[in-house]
C-alpha cells in the first residue's frame, strides 16, 4: 500500500500536539505524522505535505518551510468566529477545523487529505487513498462538491441510507429522500446551519432520513463546510450517526413521564398496578404484562392487573407464596431477574421464552414475559425497570394517604359525637401543623367555652421524673413560670399519666402542692386531669379548671375525654411525620455466616453455642452485651473475648453446669448500628459461625432497606423470616425502658448480673462477692446498688 501523507502536528501546547497526533494515529495508518513544538527549525523537520497547526496566526516554522521552496497546505485546528476565520484564510491559512469533539479529529483527517489532494490536483477518485481509514469508523462519512453531489462515501455512510456507494457517487444529495433538495453549492448550507453565516465552519443537528427501502431512521449530522486555498466554498463534508436507539430511549423516558404523573395521583395499590399493566402494553408496547399486589395478612402476591393478551394466551394468574414462581423469587430476595430463554413462569407449569421480573419496593412485583426468545433489549429492561421504581413510590404514596385518610375519618367519627366545643376544637386540629399549634389551640378553645377559664397542658420531661407545663391559656392570673409537678407524687396529673384515666377534681382546695396552691391563689376552685394518650404512647396532661367548684358532671367529663384522645392523635399524627397505624410490627429473622461478626467468630473458634441475653447503650456510644455461652470451655471463651479486637473490656459473670454468663463492652457493632435504624432485638445467636439475628422494626419502617443494610456490610446474609404481627400493649422493649431511665448504670448492672448470674435462684448458683468481684466493688457496695435497683423495679409494678 502506498505510504499517505506527511503530516507536521505544530504548536505551542506540548500536550494538546500529543493529543491531536494520538488522535490522527487512531484513526488508522494512512498518515506518516511528525511534531514539533514551539520554535523549532525547518532543517529538523524535513519535507511535509500538510501543516496542522493550533492558531490562526502561521507560525514561523511555516514561513521557513515556505522560504525554503515549498509550500504545503496549513490547516488551523483552532476555535475563532467567521472573522477570524477569514482573516486566517486571507493570512495563508489552507483550511480551518474547530477542534471539541472525536467527530472533529475524523473531520480534520478528511480536511488534511483534501488538502493534500487539492495542492497535488488530485480529484475526487482521491478519497480511496485513505480508504481504509474511513471504512474502519462505524459513522456514515461523506463529501460533496460545490454543487452538492456526492464526491465521496465510505460504506457506513451507504449502509445507512440503504445503497450501495456507487450509487451514490455522483448524484446529487436530493437522492436521499426528505434530504433538502436545495443547491447547497449556492445556498452555502443557510438551510442546515444555526445561522445566515455562510463562512460558518459548521454544525451538529438532527433528521429523519430515509433510506433506499423507506426506512426512517433519526441521525445526527455534523456538516463543515469546505473551502479551497483562495478562500472560495469548495463544498460540504458531514459525519453521521444512527441515533435510532437514543431517539427511542428518549421517546421511551418522555412517555414514562406521563405515566409516573398519573402513578402519583393513584389514591390506592390496586390503581397504581392498573395503571402500571396499562403503561407497560399502551406505551412500552409490552403486551404480556402481570403484575402482583402483596397481601401481609396471608403472605402471598395476588395477581392484581393483567393484560389481556396474559389471560388469552396463559389463562388467568394464580397467587403466589414468596417462594412460588418467578415473582415470589424476585419479591423475596429483591432482586430483579432477566431470562432470554425458555423458563417456568410459575408452579403451574406455564413456560415463556423471555421475561423481565423486578420487585416493587415491598409492594408487590412486575412481571413482563414474551414468547419469543431474547425478546427484550437493554432499553426495555432500563425502562420496565424504571417503571416498577416509580410505581414502588406511589405505592408508598398511596398506602400513607390511604393511612392518613382512614385515621382522619376515624377522628371524624370520634368528634362527630360531640357538639359545642368539640365543633370549634375540630377545625383548629386538622390546620394545625405542629405540636405547639395543637396544643395552644386546644387551650384556647376550652378557655372560650363556659364554665372553663383556665387549661394548660403538662408534658413529662425527657426522664419522665415531673409534668412541666408547655401552653397555656384563660384569665386566671397564674404564674406557669418554674412550675413542676413530680411524677411520683399522688397528685391528679402523676395518676392521669400513669394510669391513662382522667381525673376530677371537685375542690381544689383539698389538693396539696405548688401547683394547688397557685391555683387557689388565682381563683381556680375544681379542675380535670385528662391524659393525652394515644395507643401506647402518652404525651402529657391536659388540665382543665373552672372558677367555681363541681364544675365538671358526667357529660363534661365525657366531652373533655374524647377531646383529649383527638388532642392526641393530632399530636401523634405531627409527631410521627405522617398519620399511620401504629399497632403492628415487621420482624425479620436473617442468618449471616461472616467472622466480621463477634457471635460468630466466637461461636466458630470455640465451638460453643453464643446467646444474647440483652444489651445496653452507654453514655460514651459504646455497646454493653451480656452474652450466654453453651457447649464450650468457659475459660477458652473468656480467652477469647479477651483478645477479640471488637472487646473493649470483658469479664466472666456467672458459670453453672456448662453454661457461663459474660459481661462484655463493645465499640462499633451491628447490633449498635441496628438500634440506631430503629430496631428492636428480639433474639441473636451463634452457632458454628453462624450467626442468626431476629429483630422488629416499625411497620411504617422499610424492612427492606435495614436487610439491604446487613447483606451489603457482611457477606453470608440470607433471609430466612419474615411477617407482620399484632404489636403488644407494652412490649417488653417499652417496660424495660421506662425502667432503663430510673435506673443508674451502676444499680441496672448490678441487677442484671444478679438475674442472669442465678443468684436469684434457689439454692443461689453465685454469690454477692462474686457479683460484686465482677464489678470490681465492694460486697456492701454491690448489695446498696442492688436493693435500691429492686426498690425501682417493684416501684414501677405496684405504685
Amino acid at each position: 500500500m502506498d505510504s499517505g501523507p506527511t503530516v507536521l502536528v505544530c504548536g505551542d501546547n506540548e500536550a494538546d500536539v500529543a493529543e491531536t497526533v494520538a488522535a490522527l494515529e487512531r484513526l488508522g495508518d494512512g498518515f506518516e505524522l511528525l511534531s514539533a513544538i514551539g520554535e523549532t527549525a525547518a532543517e529538523s523537520v524535513g519535507a511535509v505535505d500538510c501543516i496542522v497547526c493550533d492558531s490562526f496566526d502561521v507560525p514561523p516554522l511555516v514561513e521557513e518551510i515556505r522560504a525554503g521552496g515549498a509550500d504545503p497546505p496549513v490547516v488551523a485546528f483552532e476555535r475563532g468566529d467567521s472573522a477570524a476565520v477569514e482573516q486566517a484564510l486571507s493570512d495563508g491559512v489552507t483550511d480551518v477545523v474547530r477542534p471539541g469533539t472525536d467527530e472533529q479529529y475524523v473531520v480534520l483527517a478528511h480536511r488534511i487529505e483534501q488538502a493534500v489532494e487539492a495542492r497535488q490536483m488530485a480529484d475526487a477518485d482521491g478519497f480511496d487513498r485513505h480508504r481504509e481509514v474511513t471504512e474502519a469508523l462505524d459513522d456514515g462519512l461523506y463529501a460533496l462538491d460545490d454543487e452538492g453531489h456526492f464526491v465521496f462515501v465510505n460504506d457506513a455512510m451507504a449502509e445507512l441510507t440503504g445503497y450501495d456507494v456507487d450509487e451514490l457517487l455522483g448524484e446529487h444529495t436530493s437522492i436521499i429522500k426528505d434530504r433538502p433538495t436545495v443547491d447547497l453549492a449556492e445556498a452555502k448550507l443557510r438551510t442546515l446551519l444555526s445561522d445566515d453565516d455562510p463562512n460558518d465552519v459548521g454544525t451538529t443537528f438532527e433528521l429523519e432520513l430515509r433510506r433506499a427501502s423507506g426506512e426512517t431512521v433519526h441521525c445526527e449530522d455534523h456538516m463543515t463546510v469546505l473551502y479551497g486555498p483562495d478562500g472560495c466554498f469548495r463544498g460540504t463534508a458531514g459525519v453521521i450517526r444512527d441515533i435510532t436507539e437514543r431517539k427511542r430511549r428518549e421517546e421511551l423516558l418522555s412517555a414514562l413521564q406521563e405515566t409516573s404523573r398519573a402513578l402519583m395521583q393513584a389514591p390506592s395499590r390496586q390503581e397504581v398496578a392498573s395503571i402500571v399493566a396499562g403503561a407497560a402494553e399502551k406505551v412500552l408496547g409490552l403486551n404480556h404484562t402481570v403484575v402482583r399486589l402483596y397481601d401481609a395478612s396471608e403472605q402471598v402476591l395476588r395477581p392484581t392487573a393483567v393484560t389481556d393478551a396474559v389471560v388469552e394466551e396463559f389463562g388467568e394468574r394464580p397467587v403466589c407464596g414468596l417462594d412460588e414462581g418467578q415473582s415470589g423469587v424476585v419479591f423475596a430476595s429483591g432482586e430483579s431477574a432477566t431470562y432470554g430463554s425458555e423458563h417456568e413462569l410459575d408452579e403451574t407449569g406455564t413456560t415463556v421464552q423471555s421475561g423481565l421480573y423486578f420487585p416493587i419496593g415491598v409492594h408487590g412485583t412486575l412481571s413482563v414475559v414474551s414468547t419469543e426468545p431474547d425478546a427484550f433489549d437493554d432499553i426495555d429492561r432500563q425502562v420496565v425497570a424504571l417503571l416498577a421504581t416509580n410505581a414502588a413510590a406511589a405505592c408508598n404514596r398511596a398506602k400513607r394517604e390511604q393511612e392518613v385518610r382512614e385515621t382522619r375519618e376515624r377522628i371524624t367519627t370520634i368528634l362527630e359525637r360531640i357538639n359545642g366545643l368539640i365543633q370549634n376544637t375540630i377545625e383548629m386540629l386538622v390546620e394545625a401543623t405542629t405540636r405547639e399549634a395543637v396544643e395552644t389551640g386546644v387551650c384556647d378553645q376550652l378557655v372560650a367555652t363556659d364554665p372553663y377559664t383556665f387549661a394548660w397542658v403538662g408534658r413529662p420531661d425527657v426522664r419522665g421524673d415531673r409534668i412541666e407545663p408547655s401552653e397555656w391559656a384563660g384569665d386566671a392570673e397564674i404564674s406557669m413560670t418554674d412550675l413542676a409537678i413530680p411524677t411520683d407524687g399522688d397528685g391528679p396529673g402523676a395518676r392521669a399519666l400513669a394510669d391513662y384515666t382522667t381525673e376530677i377534681v371537685d375542690d381544689i382546695d383539698t389538693l396539696d402542692g405548688e401547683w394547688a396552691e397557685r391555683a387557689r391563689a388565682a381563683g381556680l376552685r375544681s379542675m380535670m386531669a385528662i391524659p393525652l394518650s394515644y395507643t401506647d404512647t402518652t404525651y402529657g396532661v391536659l388540665y382543665v379548671c373552672a372558677d367555681e367548684r363541681d364544675a365538671f358532671d358526667e357529660r363534661e367529663q365525657i366531652v373533655l375525654e374524647a377531646l383529649g384522645r383527638a388532642v392526641a392523635n393530632a399530636i401523634n399524627a405531627i409527631e410521627s411525620g405522617k398519620i399511620l397505624s401504629a399497632d403492628k410490627v415487621v420482624e425479620l429473622e436473617f442468618t449471616v455466616d461472616d467472622r466480621d461478626l463477634l457471635v460468630s467468630r466466637l461461636s466458630a473458634s470455640t465451638g460453643a453455642r453464643v446467646t444474647s441475653e440483652g444489651a445496653v447503650t452507654q453514655d460514651d456510644g459504646s455497646l454493653r452485651l451480656y452474652l450466654t455461652s453453651e457447649g464450650a470451655d468457659s475459660d477458652e471463651v473468656l480467652a477469647e473475648l479477651e483478645t477479640d479486637d471488637a472487646v473493649i473490656e470483658g469479664t466472666r459473670v456467672a458459670e453453672h453446669e456448662g453454661s457461663a454468663l459474660f459481661d462484655i463492652t463493645l465499640g462499633e457493632s451491628l447490633l449498635g448500628t441496628l438500634v440506631d435504624h430503629g430496631v428492636v432485638p428480639k433474639a441473636i445467636t451463634g452457632e458454628n459461625g453462624v450467626a442468626r439475628y431476629s429483630i422488629e422494626l416499625p411497620y411504617e419502617t422499610e424492612a427492606r432497606e435495614v436487610f439491604s443494610l446487613v447483606e451489603d456490610n457482611y457477606a453470608g446474609t440470607d433471609l430466612v423470616g419474615y411477617h407482620e404481627h399484632e404489636r403488644p400493649v407494652q412490649t417488653q422493649q417499652e417496660f424495660r425502658a421506662a425502667l432503663s431511665e430510673r435506673f443508674t448504670d451502676r444499680q441496672e448492672t448490678a441487677l442484671r448480673t444478679a438475674f442472669l448470674g442465678g443468684f436469684f435462684e434457689w439454692p443461689r448458683e453465685v454469690d454477692g462477692d462474686e457479683l460484686a468481684t465482677a464489678m470490681d466493688i465492694s460486697r456492701p457496695t454491690y448489695h446498696q446498688h442492688l436493693r435500691a435497683a429492686q426498690q425501682k423495679v417493684f416501684e414501677e409494678l405496684f405504685t
